[in-house]
């Protein structure tokens, strides 16, 4: 009887790594698989990125560059940043400031503090390597 049981548990143990490597074997195939249907994915969504960008940047630039109606009721129109841009220069060329005007809606620069009045004022230490400050007598 001893000998029907120690026979019999090598052979369980090499059927159960048997099944372990068959196992492993599929996995190992369906990942190959899988890998092998998506080398593209990263170029295709490369590809994706860039059309939608592509299209943000013409929706932007005619935004930019054409007059459209923002709101209709309100009166409130939309005009390229070009003509926006020569309309404002000279808007303010017509109205100069002059120099120390206050500007409209500027806040006032703050006070300076006020120095110490007992500290003294500071003098630099005189230098032992100075030329002699005398003038010299022209001829």
């Amino acid at each position: 009887m001893s000998t029907a049981t120690t026979t019999s548990t090598p052979i369980r143990w090499y059927a159960s790594v048997a099944g372990v490597l068959l196992i492993f074997a599929v996995i190992a195939f369906q990942s190959s698989r899988v890998a092998k249907d998506t080398t593209g994915y990263d170029e295709d969504q490369a590809r994706l990125r860039a059309e939608k960008l592509a299209k943000l940047q013409a929706a932007d630039e005619k935004t930019l560059t054409t007059a459209d109606w923002v709101d209709k009721d309100k009166g409130i129109v939309r005009i390229p940043i070009d003509e926006a841009m020569t309309q404002e220069v000279a808007l303010l060329q017509a109205k100069p400031v002059a120099a120390g005007t206050e500007i409209p809606g500027a806040a006032a620069p703050a006070a300076p503090a006020p120095a110490p009045a007992s500290a003294p004022a500071a003098t630099p230490p005189a230098s032992t390597n100075a030329a002699p400050t005398t003038p010299q007598p022209t001829k």
